[in-house]
């Protein structure tokens, strides 16, 4: 017998899928940039949030608490996938430059925004940590410089800020906690490396297709499943076994460098679109300019590294690095510590407001990118995926 409860479930999510393909289909027609997508979705899935029948309170979409647990788990699981099957020596150059600037915007980030967003909103110095991690993520769009610095970053910051939260609820004496410690390493790392050469022998002789791109994330998810119940660390297995895959001869003999645009945009949609029926928007406490003000600081000490970093660049590049908004791992993070109540309701909304006014000066910087674009001579410079090149010596325009 078919549980009706679920049926239901599933139909609110494929109205939501739904809903995201019309809005990916206007946008497209219409040009418009990719940040203001995102924004859009964003409010979309507040709006559904809010929206209720009749004079009740109840949702006109609504999912069970269980439900969006293993829905949050699932995203963050296949987005982890995919970010990780992009950490290879074709997308990243591990040298002296990329690891240092890295760990450089991680530790001032957790040492600076991490005492200021205790400080501020007011939280526990661990949030206020998971905060600053996740505030070290960034979004690329039309550079490449981003693109290196994402790919690196990004899978990285998932780990961690997942970690901490982890152990964070631990409770025992440092000696148990330490070995509690080894073991979750340990576990995640032996599951995730025996996931991939088990894998990889079945795929050994097969291009990669979207099937294959779907069994994989079966695989994943499996992983996960797996990993968590021997009591490590499902989010490492994950990475391992993207690690894995990303340099493998099975990638290597097709064109998947990520996901197929349909896994991909349904998964870009859900994140988004979701966020709005764990978090809402409210201005109790201030919070709107305190997440501002975590934002500026942000944003001032993003340009410090980056100036450091890139003296040699333009003003106008710099900013355009400095001011790479957020994007899927914020979303993600919000989705998942919202379904699972891991966190005050302050420090969600703080994060809501940060993802929102990050956003908003997305569209404004991508607008001006755009723009600078068009008025370049098109004799001495492409266009590329977005990305800018000279036709004549080097490649791109920094």
């Amino acid at each position: 017998m078919f549980d009706l409860k679920l049926l239901e479930q599933l139909a609110y999510l494929g109205i939501i899928i739904l809903i995201g393909c019309i809005v990916l289909s206007l946008r497209r027609r219409a040009l418009g940039n990719r940040t203001g997508y995102k924004l859009t979705l964003v409010l979309l899935g507040i709006l559904l949030g809010m929206i209720t029948i009749g004079n009740s309170t109840l949702p006109i979409l609504s999912f069970s608490q269980n439900f969006m647990e293993d829905l949050a788990v699932f995203l963050l699981v296949v987005l982890l996938f995919e970010l990780s099957v992009r950490l290879n020596h074709e997308n990243i150059v591990i040298n002296y430059t990329t690891v240092s600037m890295f760990i450089a915007i991680l530790v001032v980030n957790v040492v600076i925004l991490g005492v200021l967003s205790s400080y501020i909103i007011p939280i526990s110095p661990v949030h206020g940590a998971v905060l600053a991690i996740i505030l070290s993520s960034i979004e690329y769009f039309l550079v490449g410089e981003l693109k290196k610095e994402g790919d690196l970053a990004n899978p990285l910051i998932l780990l961690f800020a997942f970690s901490i939260m982890v152990f964070y609820g631990l409770e025992g004496n440092v000696f148990s906690n330490i070995v509690y410690l080894l073991k979750y390493i340990f576990i995640g790392l032996a599951v995730g490396v025996l996931g991939g050469i088990i894998t990889f022998r079945i795929l050994r002789y097969r291009q990669a297709s979207i099937a294959n791109e779907l069994g994989m994330i079966f695989v994943a998810v499996t992983t996960y499943a797996v990993t968590d119940q021997l009591g490590g660390s499902g989010l490492f297995a994950i990475l391992i076994l993207g690690v894995f895959f990303g340099n493998s001869y099975v990638r290597k003999t097709s064109n998947m460098h990520s996901f197929s645009p349909f896994i991909f945009k349904t998964l870009e949609m859900l994140i988004f679109i979701l966020i709005g029926f764990v978090a809402t928007i409210h201005f109790d406490e201030g919070l709107w300019y305190k997440a501002l003000a975590i934002f500026g600081a942000y944003l001032f000490l993003r340009l410090l590294i980056i100036n450091y970093y890139y003296r040699y660049y333009s003003l106008q590049n710099k900013l355009l690095l400095a001011l790479a908004p957020k994007g899927m791992i914020l979303g993600v993070m919000i989705l998942v510590l919202g379904a699972f109540t891991s966190i005050p309701d302050s420090l969600l909304t703080v994060m809501l407001f940060i993802l929102l006014y990050s956003l908003l000066l997305g569209i404004a910087v991508e607008y001006v990118e755009q723009e600078r674009i068009i008025k370049l001579p098109k004799r001495k410079f492409k266009v590329v995926d977005g990305r800018l090149f000279r036709l004549r010596e080097d490649k791109e325009n920094f």
